[in-house]
């Protein structure tokens, strides 16, 4: 019994026995093992003894006057049913045992007890198992805590998101604009996370119009706040145009150098992609440059569409980066497409040279919708995608 004791440490066992000579014994080699134990005579008194100082283990008599072991069982299985019962009884009669078992009893032994080993098999079965459903039970406590937890944060979560998405929304411009004989779309399709992804388009001066699309490394609270740093940055380039003449913002490549030591001043650990162009509305003219932005934007001149040539570094990554800056005649028509790299994953095709195809595929005609774009690549509004989907159109209109 030592193992027994060793396992379990000292428990407190209830014997109920009418026998004094059994009891004797019983109570005896208990203590002989290490246990705590209270001996009582009759159900009645057992009862109490439990409802008082509720034991760790019960051992019962089945058949006692009074208040026999049967009724012990229920008033235990009742008011205390994670003490286990182990039924000692000397009738040997089938039937008792499996009705002691149906009340509640959780062993059952036979008097005599030739072998005190088989009480100690008994005991040990039944305390293993009692320790077993407590552990279960504080498990389960501790998952139902941390699953309230989790849900209270997932609401908190999804409160702040669809705050920060309302932000983000009131940020961008309206969802469709004109700006001279320039349409201008965008349509974002949010990932299940608060959206990285950022357009903006406006007008620089009286002769200028800018835009751009930005991606923000990772997702949630964090890049959706780098996103509105991003608009900041981009208002306070142009409030320094108008207040003192700086032309940061009317030469692409300069901006995003600009723009990336802003970043990297914030020390965010974040970075972004983006594509920034303006256009010069009297020359019909783009110039651009390309911060690591993938796809490159999809021009469509009335004939066949084309990617645009250019690519530098990301946003925000690397120290001291250099940007390119590209300019280009635009047709006195065109379709100008710019996607997020989301569409990407979303593609069914292999390889890229296959989605690539793809894309220009699905921009093959002047007056394209954002939803048409996105609709004949196979998205559809009402589904939630791993990344963000934006697509950005600019479009001179005769």
């Amino acid at each position: 019994m030592e193992a027994s004791l060793a396992e379990f440490g000292r428990k407190r066992i209830l014997v109920i026995e009418d026998d004094s000579v059994v009891r004797f014994n019983m109570v005896s080699y208990l203590e002989d093992s290490g246990f705590e134990v209270i001996e009582e005579e009759s159900g009645a008194l057992g009862i109490a003894e439990a409802r008082k100082a509720p034991p760790d283990l019960v051992l019962c008599d089945l058949r006692m006057p009074g208040v026999d072991g049967l009724e012990v069982l229920e008033t235990l299985r009742a008011e205390q049913p994670d003490i286990p019962v182990v039924v000692v009884s000397g009738t040997g009669v089938l039937s008792d045992a499996v009705e002691a078992l149906r009340k509640g009893a959780w062993d059952f032994v036979t008097k005599p007890i030739q072998d005190m080993v088989v009480l100690e098999h008994a005991i040990s079965t039944a305390l293993e198992k009692s320790r077993l459903i407590r552990d279960n039970r504080r498990i389960q406590n501790e998952l139902e805590h941390a699953n309230r937890l989790l849900r209270e944060n997932l609401d908190q979560f999804e409160q702040d998101a669809a705050a920060g998405r309302h932000l983000q929304v009131q940020l961008m411009p309206p969802r469709e604009r004109t700006l001279g004989v320039y349409r201008f779309e965008r349509h974002l399709m949010p990932s299940l996370y608060l959206s990285g992804d950022f357009v903006d388009y406006f007008v620089i001066d009286h002769r200028h119009l800018g835009f751009y699309l930005a991606d923000v490394s990772g997702h949630g609270v964090s890049s959706a706040f780098v996103t509105v740093l991003l608009k900041s940055f981009v208002h306070r380039y142009l409030k320094l145009l108008h207040s003192e003449g700086a032309q940061v913002i009317l030469q692409p490549a300069k901006m995003l150098a600009r723009l990336d030591a802003d970043l990297h001043g914030q020390v965010l650990d974040k970075y972004l992609t983006i594509f920034y162009g303006v256009i010069d509305i009297e020359s019909n003219r783009l110039s651009y440059s390309n911060g690591g932005h993938f796809p490159n934007p999809i021009l469509f001149d009335g004939t066949a569409a084309r990617f645009l040539d250019g690519r530098g570094p990301p946003v925000g990554l690397f120290h001291g980066a250099s940007f390119d800056s590209s300019s280009m005649d635009l047709p006195d028509s065109h379709l100008l497409v710019l996607l997020s790299d989301g569409v990407l994953d979303t593609m069914p095709e292999a390889k890229l040279e296959q989605k690539r195809a793809h894309l220009l595929q699905a921009v093959d005609r002047p007056g394209l919708s954002a939803e048409a774009i996105l609709t004949s690549l196979g998205l559809r509004a009402e589904e939630a995608y791993p990344d963000d989907i934006t697509v950005l159109i600019v479009e001179r209109e005769i």
